[in-house]
Protein backbone atom coordinates (compact mmCIF):
# COMPACT_ATOMS: atom_id res chain seq x y z
CA UNK A 1 0.00 0.00 0.00
CA UNK A 2 2.68 2.37 0.74
CA UNK A 3 4.65 1.92 -2.46
CA UNK A 4 1.32 2.15 -4.47
CA UNK A 5 1.20 5.58 -2.99
CA UNK A 6 4.55 6.85 -3.68
CA UNK A 7 3.54 5.64 -7.02
CA UNK A 8 0.38 7.73 -7.15
CA UNK A 9 2.26 10.97 -5.57
CA UNK A 10 5.22 11.05 -7.70
CA UNK A 11 2.62 10.75 -10.63
CA UNK A 12 0.57 13.77 -9.46
CA UNK A 13 3.64 15.99 -9.04
CA UNK A 14 4.54 15.55 -12.79
CA UNK A 15 1.33 15.93 -14.12
CA UNK A 16 1.12 19.24 -11.99
CA UNK A 17 5.29 20.31 -13.15
CA UNK A 18 3.97 19.35 -16.74
CA UNK A 19 0.95 21.77 -16.34
CA UNK A 20 2.73 24.42 -14.69
CA UNK A 21 6.22 24.56 -17.54
CA UNK A 22 3.75 26.09 -20.48
CA UNK A 23 2.92 29.13 -17.08
CA UNK A 24 6.79 29.22 -15.82
CA UNK A 25 7.76 29.69 -20.30
CA UNK A 26 5.07 32.43 -20.79
CA UNK A 27 6.49 34.10 -17.39
CA UNK A 28 10.22 33.40 -18.51
CA UNK A 29 8.97 35.35 -22.08
CA UNK A 30 7.15 38.11 -19.83
CA UNK A 31 10.73 38.88 -17.90
CA UNK A 32 12.51 39.08 -21.11
CA UNK A 33 10.22 41.70 -22.82
CA UNK A 34 9.91 43.55 -20.10
CA UNK A 35 13.88 43.64 -19.90
CA UNK A 36 14.01 44.56 -23.41
CA UNK A 37 11.79 47.00 -23.14
CA UNK A 38 13.88 48.49 -20.19
CA UNK A 39 16.94 48.09 -22.49
CA UNK A 40 15.57 50.33 -24.92
CA UNK A 41 14.07 53.06 -22.93
CA UNK A 42 17.82 53.06 -20.92
CA UNK A 43 19.23 53.04 -24.54
CA UNK A 44 16.73 56.55 -25.23
CA UNK A 45 17.98 58.00 -22.37
CA UNK A 46 21.45 58.02 -22.78
CA UNK A 47 22.45 55.23 -20.20
CA UNK A 48 24.04 52.39 -22.58
CA UNK A 49 25.99 50.29 -19.22
CA UNK A 50 22.66 49.48 -18.08
CA UNK A 51 20.81 48.73 -21.21
CA UNK A 52 23.57 46.66 -21.87
CA UNK A 53 22.90 45.04 -18.56
CA UNK A 54 19.37 44.04 -19.21
CA UNK A 55 20.05 43.21 -22.39
CA UNK A 56 22.37 40.36 -20.79
CA UNK A 57 19.73 39.63 -18.36
CA UNK A 58 17.51 38.74 -20.60
CA UNK A 59 20.50 36.49 -22.18
CA UNK A 60 20.88 34.42 -19.28
CA UNK A 61 16.71 33.96 -19.05
CA UNK A 62 16.23 33.25 -23.11
CA UNK A 63 19.20 32.68 -25.39
CA UNK A 64 17.11 32.15 -28.13
CA UNK A 65 15.09 35.09 -28.07
CA UNK A 66 16.01 37.14 -31.57
CA UNK A 67 15.25 40.62 -29.96
CA UNK A 68 17.95 40.47 -27.69
CA UNK A 69 20.47 40.45 -30.49
CA UNK A 70 19.13 43.11 -32.60
CA UNK A 71 18.94 45.73 -29.53
CA UNK A 72 22.66 44.47 -28.23
CA UNK A 73 23.92 44.84 -32.19
CA UNK A 74 22.36 48.60 -31.72
CA UNK A 75 24.25 49.33 -28.65
CA UNK A 76 27.57 48.04 -30.01
CA UNK A 77 27.42 50.24 -32.81
CA UNK A 78 26.35 53.29 -30.66
CA UNK A 79 29.35 51.81 -28.69
CA UNK A 80 31.53 51.59 -32.18
CA UNK A 81 32.52 47.82 -31.66
CA UNK A 82 31.94 47.04 -35.40
CA UNK A 83 32.68 43.15 -34.54
CA UNK A 84 30.24 42.66 -31.44
CA UNK A 85 27.37 44.48 -33.60
CA UNK A 86 28.11 41.93 -37.00
CA UNK A 87 28.07 38.96 -34.69
CA UNK A 88 25.35 40.20 -32.89
CA UNK A 89 22.77 40.87 -35.95
CA UNK A 90 24.49 37.66 -37.35
CA UNK A 91 23.10 35.73 -34.29
CA UNK A 92 20.07 37.80 -34.73
CA UNK A 93 19.63 36.01 -38.55
CA UNK A 94 20.84 32.59 -37.42
CA UNK A 95 17.53 32.44 -35.17
CA UNK A 96 14.79 34.60 -37.32
CA UNK A 97 16.48 34.38 -41.05
CA UNK A 98 14.42 36.62 -42.29
CA UNK A 99 14.66 39.52 -40.08
CA UNK A 100 15.02 43.10 -42.74
CA UNK A 101 16.38 44.90 -39.58
CA UNK A 102 19.36 42.17 -39.11
CA UNK A 103 20.06 42.06 -42.70
CA UNK A 104 20.43 46.09 -43.33
CA UNK A 105 22.52 46.84 -39.95
CA UNK A 106 25.08 44.25 -41.61
CA UNK A 107 25.33 45.79 -44.67
CA UNK A 108 25.41 49.01 -43.59
CA UNK A 109 28.03 47.98 -40.67
CA UNK A 110 29.96 46.35 -45.01
CA UNK A 111 29.55 49.65 -46.13
CA UNK A 112 30.13 52.33 -44.28
CA UNK A 113 33.04 54.89 -44.60
CA UNK A 114 35.41 51.40 -43.79
CA UNK A 115 35.27 47.64 -44.91
CA UNK A 116 35.06 45.74 -41.75
CA UNK A 117 38.63 45.54 -40.54
CA UNK A 118 37.26 42.48 -38.20
CA UNK A 119 35.34 39.56 -39.05
CA UNK A 120 34.07 36.16 -37.65
CA UNK A 121 33.52 32.90 -39.95
CA UNK A 122 30.41 32.61 -39.22
CA UNK A 123 29.25 35.85 -40.10
CA UNK A 124 30.46 35.57 -43.41
CA UNK A 125 27.08 33.79 -44.64
CA UNK A 126 24.89 36.76 -43.82
CA UNK A 127 27.52 38.99 -45.63
CA UNK A 128 26.42 41.33 -48.39
CA UNK A 129 29.13 40.31 -50.36
CA UNK A 130 30.46 37.29 -51.47
CA UNK A 131 33.67 35.54 -50.15
CA UNK A 132 36.23 32.59 -50.95
CA UNK A 133 37.65 30.70 -47.95
CA UNK A 134 40.24 28.15 -47.64
CA UNK A 135 42.69 27.08 -44.85
CA UNK A 136 46.63 27.64 -44.98
CA UNK A 137 48.95 24.91 -43.21
CA UNK A 138 52.46 25.69 -41.58
CA UNK A 139 54.49 23.51 -40.17
CA UNK A 140 56.49 25.68 -37.23
CA UNK A 141 59.45 23.03 -37.07
CA UNK A 142 59.81 19.83 -38.22
CA UNK A 143 59.12 18.16 -35.07
CA UNK A 144 55.78 20.19 -34.66
CA UNK A 145 52.43 19.84 -35.52
CA UNK A 146 50.47 21.07 -38.50
CA UNK A 147 49.18 24.81 -38.05
CA UNK A 148 46.00 25.17 -40.02
CA UNK A 149 44.92 29.44 -40.04
CA UNK A 150 41.94 30.20 -42.09
CA UNK A 151 42.29 32.64 -44.92
CA UNK A 152 39.27 34.63 -46.87
CA UNK A 153 38.57 36.86 -49.41
CA UNK A 154 35.63 38.65 -51.24
CA UNK A 155 34.67 38.34 -54.60
CA UNK A 156 32.73 40.20 -56.94
CA UNK A 157 32.31 44.19 -57.88
CA UNK A 158 32.89 45.88 -54.24
CA UNK A 159 33.98 49.71 -54.67
CA UNK A 160 37.26 51.07 -52.19
CA UNK A 161 36.76 52.86 -49.76
CA UNK A 162 36.94 56.26 -50.44
CA UNK A 163 34.77 55.93 -53.59
CA UNK A 164 32.19 58.02 -51.68
CA UNK A 165 28.49 57.65 -52.70
CA UNK A 166 30.24 55.37 -55.64
CA UNK A 167 30.45 58.70 -57.11
CA UNK A 168 34.48 58.22 -58.93
CA UNK A 169 37.25 56.43 -58.66
CA UNK A 170 40.17 57.03 -56.05
CA UNK A 171 43.42 58.41 -57.11
CA UNK A 172 46.94 57.11 -55.77
CA UNK A 173 49.85 58.88 -56.05
CA UNK A 174 52.58 56.34 -57.61
CA UNK A 175 56.18 56.29 -55.83
CA UNK A 176 59.29 56.64 -57.45
CA UNK A 177 62.25 53.43 -56.14
CA UNK A 178 62.74 53.50 -52.90
CA UNK A 179 60.12 56.04 -52.43
CA UNK A 180 61.86 59.08 -52.66
CA UNK A 181 59.54 60.59 -54.90
CA UNK A 182 56.71 60.64 -56.67
CA UNK A 183 56.78 59.58 -60.52
CA UNK A 184 52.45 59.74 -61.47
CA UNK A 185 49.35 58.56 -59.95
CA UNK A 186 46.68 56.27 -61.23
CA UNK A 187 42.68 55.58 -60.42
CA UNK A 188 40.75 52.57 -58.99
CA UNK A 189 37.47 51.23 -58.63
CA UNK A 190 37.53 48.20 -57.52
CA UNK A 191 38.80 46.49 -54.72
CA UNK A 192 39.57 42.85 -52.88
CA UNK A 193 39.44 42.54 -49.97
CA UNK A 194 41.54 39.64 -48.16
CA UNK A 195 41.41 38.25 -44.12
CA UNK A 196 43.34 35.88 -41.91
CA UNK A 197 41.94 33.97 -39.00
CA UNK A 198 43.54 34.27 -35.75
CA UNK A 199 45.17 31.34 -34.35
CA UNK A 200 42.76 30.49 -31.83
CA UNK A 201 39.16 31.02 -32.83
CA UNK A 202 37.32 32.22 -35.54
CA UNK A 203 37.92 35.80 -35.92
CA UNK A 204 39.26 37.03 -38.95
CA UNK A 205 41.57 40.56 -39.21
CA UNK A 206 41.56 42.34 -42.69
CA UNK A 207 45.06 42.01 -43.87
CA UNK A 208 45.34 43.08 -47.33
CA UNK A 209 43.59 45.37 -49.84
CA UNK A 210 43.99 44.83 -53.83
CA UNK A 211 43.06 47.59 -55.65
CA UNK A 212 42.61 47.84 -59.25
CA UNK A 213 40.45 49.48 -62.30
CA UNK A 214 37.30 48.26 -63.40
CA UNK A 215 36.76 46.95 -67.38
CA UNK A 216 35.71 50.28 -68.01
CA UNK A 217 37.97 52.51 -66.28
CA UNK A 218 40.79 50.15 -67.67
CA UNK A 219 42.80 51.25 -70.53
CA UNK A 220 42.75 48.19 -72.33
CA UNK A 221 38.62 47.11 -71.39
CA UNK A 222 40.32 44.55 -69.40
CA UNK A 223 38.77 42.36 -66.47
CA UNK A 224 41.65 42.28 -63.59
CA UNK A 225 39.07 41.01 -60.89
CA UNK A 226 40.28 37.00 -61.43
CA UNK A 227 43.80 38.53 -61.49
CA UNK A 228 43.06 40.50 -58.21
CA UNK A 229 41.84 37.18 -56.43
CA UNK A 230 44.99 34.86 -56.90
CA UNK A 231 47.33 38.00 -55.77
CA UNK A 232 45.11 38.37 -52.72
CA UNK A 233 44.73 34.50 -51.77
CA UNK A 234 48.64 34.20 -52.42
CA UNK A 235 49.61 36.99 -50.06
CA UNK A 236 47.68 36.09 -47.34
CA UNK A 237 49.68 32.40 -47.69
CA UNK A 238 52.66 34.54 -47.23
CA UNK A 239 51.80 36.31 -44.64
CA UNK A 240 50.56 33.13 -42.10
CA UNK A 241 53.75 31.91 -43.51
CA UNK A 242 55.68 34.92 -42.19
CA UNK A 243 54.04 35.23 -38.95
CA UNK A 244 53.73 30.51 -38.34
CA UNK A 245 57.01 29.72 -39.67
CA UNK A 246 59.25 32.07 -38.27
CA UNK A 247 57.12 34.80 -36.33
CA UNK A 248 57.95 37.38 -37.68
CA UNK A 249 57.18 41.29 -36.07
CA UNK A 250 56.93 43.25 -39.08
CA UNK A 251 54.25 40.85 -40.86
CA UNK A 252 51.87 42.00 -37.37
CA UNK A 253 48.26 40.87 -37.34
CA UNK A 254 47.47 44.91 -37.13
CA UNK A 255 49.10 45.86 -40.31
CA UNK A 256 47.11 45.60 -43.82
CA UNK A 257 48.97 45.80 -46.86
CA UNK A 258 47.47 47.34 -49.67
CA UNK A 259 48.43 46.40 -52.95
CA UNK A 260 47.39 48.50 -56.32
CA UNK A 261 47.64 47.09 -59.34
CA UNK A 262 48.37 50.08 -61.97
CA UNK A 263 48.30 49.50 -65.96
CA UNK A 264 51.52 52.06 -66.27
CA UNK A 265 54.79 51.84 -65.49
CA UNK A 266 57.58 49.34 -66.24
CA UNK A 267 56.98 45.55 -65.68
CA UNK A 268 57.73 44.47 -62.07
CA UNK A 269 56.48 45.56 -58.90
CA UNK A 270 57.81 47.94 -55.95
CA UNK A 271 57.04 47.86 -52.18
CA UNK A 272 56.70 51.30 -50.33
CA UNK A 273 56.17 51.47 -46.72
CA UNK A 274 52.35 49.42 -46.15
CA UNK A 275 51.83 49.56 -50.35
CA UNK A 276 53.11 47.32 -53.09
CA UNK A 277 52.61 48.65 -56.41
CA UNK A 278 52.55 46.14 -59.10
CA UNK A 279 52.80 47.71 -62.84
CA UNK A 280 52.13 47.19 -66.52
CA UNK A 281 49.26 44.19 -65.17
CA UNK A 282 47.72 44.22 -68.85
CA UNK A 283 50.89 42.69 -69.80
CA UNK A 284 50.55 38.56 -69.88
CA UNK A 285 53.31 36.89 -67.16
CA UNK A 286 53.52 33.07 -66.65
CA UNK A 287 52.05 31.96 -62.64
CA UNK A 288 55.33 31.34 -61.49
CA UNK A 289 56.67 35.38 -62.08
CA UNK A 290 53.30 36.43 -60.55
CA UNK A 291 54.53 34.28 -57.60
CA UNK A 292 57.89 35.73 -57.98
CA UNK A 293 57.00 39.10 -57.72
CA UNK A 294 54.72 38.69 -55.26
CA UNK A 295 57.07 37.19 -52.70
CA UNK A 296 59.84 39.38 -53.59
CA UNK A 297 57.92 42.27 -52.60
CA UNK A 298 56.29 41.01 -49.69
CA UNK A 299 59.55 39.91 -48.40
CA UNK A 300 60.82 43.30 -48.99
CA UNK A 301 57.36 43.88 -46.68
CA UNK A 302 57.83 41.77 -43.62
CA UNK A 303 61.46 40.85 -43.58
CA UNK A 304 63.91 42.88 -41.38
CA UNK A 305 65.79 45.01 -44.98
CA UNK A 306 69.23 44.03 -45.72
CA UNK A 307 71.90 45.97 -47.25
CA UNK A 308 72.60 48.38 -48.84
CA UNK A 309 74.23 46.98 -51.91
CA UNK A 310 75.30 48.87 -55.46
CA UNK A 311 73.52 45.83 -57.17
CA UNK A 312 71.05 44.70 -57.83
CA UNK A 313 69.08 46.25 -55.89
CA UNK A 314 69.57 48.24 -52.35
CA UNK A 315 68.27 45.21 -49.93
CA UNK A 316 68.32 41.59 -50.59
CA UNK A 317 65.19 40.82 -48.53
CA UNK A 318 63.03 41.18 -51.43
CA UNK A 319 64.84 37.87 -53.26
CA UNK A 320 65.02 36.44 -49.45
CA UNK A 321 61.65 36.70 -49.65
CA UNK A 322 61.29 35.05 -52.73
CA UNK A 323 63.63 31.92 -51.54
CA UNK A 324 62.14 31.27 -48.42
CA UNK A 325 58.02 31.93 -49.38
CA UNK A 326 58.38 29.91 -52.18
CA UNK A 327 59.51 27.50 -50.13
CA UNK A 328 56.71 27.36 -48.05
CA UNK A 329 54.75 27.65 -50.87
CA UNK A 330 56.02 24.23 -51.94
CA UNK A 331 55.92 22.98 -48.22
CA UNK A 332 52.12 23.35 -47.99
CA UNK A 333 51.54 21.54 -50.99
CA UNK A 334 53.14 18.51 -49.90
CA UNK A 335 51.20 19.09 -46.47
CA UNK A 336 47.87 19.34 -47.89
CA UNK A 337 48.13 16.28 -50.38
CA UNK A 338 50.28 14.33 -47.93
CA UNK A 339 52.89 13.71 -50.25
CA UNK A 340 56.03 15.73 -49.91
CA UNK A 341 57.59 18.66 -52.54
CA UNK A 342 58.36 17.98 -55.40
CA UNK A 343 55.61 15.07 -56.12
CA UNK A 344 53.44 15.00 -59.02
CA UNK A 345 50.75 15.36 -56.91
CA UNK A 346 52.12 18.33 -54.61
CA UNK A 347 52.46 20.31 -58.05
CA UNK A 348 49.50 19.87 -59.03
CA UNK A 349 48.22 20.97 -55.82
CA UNK A 350 50.12 24.47 -56.87
CA UNK A 351 48.66 25.01 -60.15
CA UNK A 352 45.16 24.07 -58.56
CA UNK A 353 45.90 27.48 -56.34
CA UNK A 354 46.62 29.66 -59.64
CA UNK A 355 44.42 28.14 -61.21
CA UNK A 356 45.19 28.49 -64.86
CA UNK A 357 47.94 25.97 -65.77
CA UNK A 358 51.53 24.95 -65.40
CA UNK A 359 53.24 26.52 -62.41
CA UNK A 360 56.50 26.10 -62.73
CA UNK A 361 57.54 26.61 -59.57
CA UNK A 362 60.30 23.68 -58.80
CA UNK A 363 62.28 25.80 -61.73
CA UNK A 364 61.43 28.81 -60.17
CA UNK A 365 62.84 26.98 -56.36
CA UNK A 366 66.16 25.15 -58.63
CA UNK A 367 67.04 28.53 -60.03
CA UNK A 368 67.24 30.44 -56.89
CA UNK A 369 69.03 27.70 -55.20
CA UNK A 370 71.86 27.53 -57.83
CA UNK A 371 72.13 31.04 -57.60
CA UNK A 372 72.35 32.12 -54.20
CA UNK A 373 72.52 28.87 -52.04
CA UNK A 374 74.90 27.28 -54.29
CA UNK A 375 77.27 30.25 -54.45
CA UNK A 376 77.48 30.20 -50.85
CA UNK A 377 78.56 27.06 -50.39
CA UNK A 378 80.96 27.47 -53.30
CA UNK A 379 82.78 30.29 -52.08
CA UNK A 380 82.73 29.25 -48.16
CA UNK A 381 81.51 31.12 -45.54
CA UNK A 382 84.60 32.86 -44.85
CA UNK A 383 84.70 34.08 -48.44
CA UNK A 384 85.68 37.99 -48.78
CA UNK A 385 82.12 38.07 -50.66
CA UNK A 386 80.48 38.50 -47.05
CA UNK A 387 82.01 42.13 -46.74
CA UNK A 388 81.29 42.79 -50.48
CA UNK A 389 78.34 45.41 -51.68
CA UNK A 390 78.06 44.05 -55.74
CA UNK A 391 75.72 41.64 -57.20
CA UNK A 392 77.60 38.70 -56.07
CA UNK A 393 77.94 39.33 -52.14
CA UNK A 394 74.35 40.21 -52.40
CA UNK A 395 73.33 36.39 -53.79
CA UNK A 396 76.20 35.55 -51.51
CA UNK A 397 74.05 36.85 -48.35
CA UNK A 398 71.05 35.21 -49.93
CA UNK A 399 72.22 32.52 -50.21
CA UNK A 400 73.89 32.12 -46.26
CA UNK A 401 70.24 32.74 -45.24
CA UNK A 402 69.24 30.23 -47.27
CA UNK A 403 71.84 27.72 -46.20
CA UNK A 404 70.31 28.61 -42.71
CA UNK A 405 66.76 27.61 -43.46
CA UNK A 406 68.11 24.46 -44.90
CA UNK A 407 70.85 23.31 -42.13
CA UNK A 408 68.52 24.14 -38.98
CA UNK A 409 64.83 25.06 -40.07
CA UNK A 410 62.77 27.98 -39.16
CA UNK A 411 63.81 28.78 -35.63
CA UNK A 412 67.41 29.52 -35.87
CA UNK A 413 66.46 31.12 -39.21
CA UNK A 414 63.89 33.28 -37.29
CA UNK A 415 66.78 33.95 -34.57
CA UNK A 416 68.94 34.91 -37.20
CA UNK A 417 66.80 37.18 -38.36
CA UNK A 418 66.12 38.66 -35.10
CA UNK A 419 69.29 39.02 -33.81
CA UNK A 420 71.00 41.11 -36.56
CA UNK A 421 71.82 44.26 -34.97
CA UNK A 422 71.44 46.31 -37.81
CA UNK A 423 70.56 46.21 -41.60
CA UNK A 424 74.20 45.53 -42.95
CA UNK A 425 75.16 42.35 -44.21
CA UNK A 426 77.72 41.51 -41.72
CA UNK A 427 74.69 42.27 -39.21
CA UNK A 428 72.78 39.01 -40.50
CA UNK A 429 76.20 36.72 -40.05
CA UNK A 430 76.53 37.85 -36.34
CA UNK A 431 73.13 37.51 -35.97
CA UNK A 432 73.47 33.53 -36.98
CA UNK A 433 76.30 33.29 -34.66
CA UNK A 434 73.96 34.40 -32.06
CA UNK A 435 71.62 32.54 -32.68
CA UNK A 436 73.41 29.38 -32.67
CA UNK A 437 75.56 30.52 -29.31
CA UNK A 438 71.63 30.65 -27.91
CA UNK A 439 70.59 27.32 -29.02
CA UNK A 440 73.46 25.62 -28.39
CA UNK A 441 72.77 26.82 -24.58
CA UNK A 442 69.59 24.91 -24.67
CA UNK A 443 70.98 21.66 -26.33
CA UNK A 444 71.94 20.16 -29.31
CA UNK A 445 71.84 21.71 -32.82
CA UNK A 446 70.43 20.14 -35.82
CA UNK A 447 72.31 20.46 -39.25
CA UNK A 448 70.20 18.81 -41.57
CA UNK A 449 72.39 16.04 -44.35
CA UNK A 450 70.47 18.49 -47.15
CA UNK A 451 72.40 21.25 -45.96
CA UNK A 452 75.58 19.69 -47.79
CA UNK A 453 78.01 20.72 -49.91
CA UNK A 454 76.74 19.28 -53.19
CA UNK A 455 79.50 20.49 -55.43
CA UNK A 456 82.32 19.39 -52.78
CA UNK A 457 80.36 15.96 -51.89
CA UNK A 458 80.49 12.85 -54.18
CA UNK A 459 77.34 10.64 -54.09
CA UNK A 460 76.23 7.58 -56.00
CA UNK A 461 72.41 8.61 -56.03
CA UNK A 462 71.96 12.77 -56.57
CA UNK A 463 69.35 13.83 -53.76
CA UNK A 464 66.25 15.07 -54.15
CA UNK A 465 65.20 18.43 -54.80
CA UNK A 466 62.58 19.42 -51.64
CA UNK A 467 61.12 22.21 -50.79
CA UNK A 468 63.65 23.57 -47.86
CA UNK A 469 66.65 21.23 -48.53
CA UNK A 470 67.89 18.53 -50.53
CA UNK A 471 66.21 15.27 -49.27
CA UNK A 472 67.09 11.50 -49.51
CA UNK A 473 70.55 11.76 -48.64
CA UNK A 474 72.48 8.42 -49.03
CA UNK A 475 75.81 7.45 -48.90
CA UNK A 476 76.63 4.17 -50.71
CA UNK A 477 80.17 2.73 -50.56
CA UNK A 478 82.96 5.23 -51.48
CA UNK A 479 80.67 7.89 -51.26
CA UNK A 480 81.71 11.04 -49.23
CA UNK A 481 79.33 14.08 -48.36
CA UNK A 482 80.44 17.66 -46.82
CA UNK A 483 79.25 20.22 -44.53
CA UNK A 484 80.59 23.27 -43.50
CA UNK A 485 79.49 23.71 -39.66
CA UNK A 486 79.65 26.36 -37.12
CA UNK A 487 81.22 25.40 -33.85
CA UNK A 488 81.37 27.76 -30.61
CA UNK A 489 84.61 27.46 -28.34
CA UNK A 490 85.05 24.15 -26.64
CA UNK A 491 84.62 20.81 -26.58
CA UNK A 492 81.89 18.99 -29.60
CA UNK A 493 80.71 15.93 -30.32
CA UNK A 494 78.54 14.56 -33.78
CA UNK A 495 76.28 11.71 -33.98
CA UNK A 496 73.87 10.52 -36.92
CA UNK A 497 70.32 10.24 -37.20
CA UNK A 498 68.94 8.07 -37.40
CA UNK A 499 70.88 5.51 -35.97
CA UNK A 500 73.90 3.57 -38.33
CA UNK A 501 73.15 0.40 -36.32
CA UNK A 502 75.78 -2.29 -37.77
CA UNK A 503 76.99 0.11 -40.90
CA UNK A 504 80.53 2.07 -39.59
CA UNK A 505 81.44 5.52 -41.04
CA UNK A 506 84.07 7.44 -41.53
CA UNK A 507 84.29 11.09 -39.92
CA UNK A 508 86.66 13.73 -40.75
CA UNK A 509 86.76 17.40 -38.93
CA UNK A 510 88.85 19.65 -41.18
CA UNK A 511 90.65 17.12 -43.12
CA UNK A 512 91.66 15.35 -40.24
CA UNK A 513 90.43 12.00 -39.23
CA UNK A 514 89.33 9.47 -39.56
CA UNK A 515 86.88 9.13 -36.69
CA UNK A 516 84.93 6.14 -36.32
CA UNK A 517 81.40 6.93 -36.22
CA UNK A 518 78.64 4.03 -35.70
CA UNK A 519 75.60 3.21 -34.23
CA UNK A 520 73.68 5.48 -32.35
CA UNK A 521 76.46 7.15 -30.06
CA UNK A 522 77.99 10.28 -30.80
CA UNK A 523 82.12 10.87 -31.67
CA UNK A 524 83.78 13.65 -30.22
CA UNK A 525 85.48 16.26 -32.29
CA UNK A 526 87.73 17.45 -29.21
CA UNK A 527 88.18 21.09 -28.34
CA UNK A 528 87.98 23.28 -30.96
CA UNK A 529 88.22 27.11 -31.68
CA UNK A 530 84.86 29.06 -32.10
CA UNK A 531 84.32 29.82 -36.12
CA UNK A 532 83.43 27.73 -39.79
CA UNK A 533 84.58 24.38 -39.94
CA UNK A 534 84.32 21.39 -42.09
CA UNK A 535 82.56 17.82 -41.51
CA UNK A 536 83.34 14.79 -44.09
CA UNK A 537 81.42 11.58 -43.75
CA UNK A 538 82.99 8.71 -45.92
CA UNK A 539 81.52 5.51 -46.47
CA UNK A 540 84.02 2.88 -46.67
CA UNK A 541 83.89 0.12 -49.31
CA UNK A 542 82.04 -2.73 -48.44
CA UNK A 543 79.27 -0.43 -46.73
CA UNK A 544 75.89 -0.93 -47.27
CA UNK A 545 74.10 2.23 -48.05
CA UNK A 546 73.13 4.88 -45.24
CA UNK A 547 70.47 7.14 -45.51
CA UNK A 548 71.08 10.43 -43.66
CA UNK A 549 68.55 12.95 -42.14
CA UNK A 550 70.60 14.79 -39.82
CA UNK A 551 74.03 15.39 -38.57
CA UNK A 552 73.48 15.99 -34.17
CA UNK A 553 75.95 18.97 -32.74
CA UNK A 554 76.62 19.02 -29.36
CA UNK A 555 78.96 21.48 -27.35
CA UNK A 556 80.15 21.93 -24.39
CA UNK A 557 82.14 19.80 -21.88
CA UNK A 558 82.21 15.75 -22.52
CA UNK A 559 83.39 12.84 -20.71
CA UNK A 560 84.50 11.20 -23.95
CA UNK A 561 88.04 10.85 -24.62
CA UNK A 562 89.79 13.64 -27.38
CA UNK A 563 90.02 11.18 -30.94
CA UNK A 564 93.51 11.24 -31.52
CA UNK A 565 94.01 13.44 -34.70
Amino acid sequence: MNAWRAVVAAATVLVICAASAPAQEADARARVITLVRESQELADAGDRTAAMDRLLQALEIDPAYPSIYSHMGYLYELGGDSLKALTSYGKLLELRPDDEYGRQRITHLFFREQFPRRLRTSLLQFSPVSFVTDDCRVRPSAASETLSRRVAYTTGVIFPEGMEDRSGPIRTEIPSAGGQGVVGSAEFNRVCYGYVGVPEGEELRLTVMVHYPSTLLSQHGADYSALAERIAHVALRLHCYGRGSYGLPQASEDRIMRIWMCESGPTGAEQYEDDIFVYDVGRDRLPEEWLREVAHEWGHYALPPMGRFSEPEPYASGVLGEALFLQLLAAEAGIVVDDPWPSTRSRAAIDGLWGNGDVRLAEQLATLRSDCLDLWLKEGPNSQLAAGLGRDAFMYLVGAMMWVEAAHGHDLLSATLLKAPGEAPADFYYGYRQAVKEAAGRGEITLYAGALDLGRSKLSARPREGAFRREAVTLAAGDRAEWPVYLLEGPASVRVTPGLREVKLNLYVDGLGPLPLEGGQAVSLGHREAGWHTLVLEAPEGCETVALDALVIATGESDMPAPGL
